[in-house]
């Protein structure tokens, strides 16, 4: 099951819960909602499901210093940030909102470029 919501801003934020054995549909529905009231509690522009994906992104892109408002990161995306740190050789900037309880995080992209691909 998928929930989403909107806020006021347009940002939305989803949470997402699959059955685990012989459970209830009614019981999935609560759990999913439970789950989308957290995300929405931890105010972050991006589901804790897609924190990874995105700082992955910002690594990626080219030499500019990319920036985005998170919730509560989550433990695996603290691992996360290590292994980006090892691989890449990037420290994201983290500066903690202290009117929301939200993180901004920001660092420089390495250019990485995509030499694999056909040019025409």
């Amino acid at each position: 099951m998928c929930l989403m919501a909107e806020t006021t801003k347009k940002i939305i934020v989803s949470a997402e819960k699959m059955a685990e054995g012989s459970v209830l549909p009614e019981d999935i529905g609560l759990q999913c909602a439970r789950l989308l009231c957290e995300e929405i509690a931890k105010r972050g522009c991006i589901d804790t499901s897609c924190q990874s994906l995105v700082l992955l992104l910002m690594v990626l892109t080219g030499e500019n210093v990319s920036k985005v408002r998170l919730g509560k990161l989550s433990p695996y995306t603290i691992q996360y940030l290590r292994n980006l740190k090892t691989y890449f050789g990037i420290v994201f900037k983290v500066v903690p909102e202290h009117s929301d309880g939200t993180l901004n995080v920001s660092c420089f992209g390495t250019g990485f470029t995509n030499f694999s691909r056909s040019v025409r």
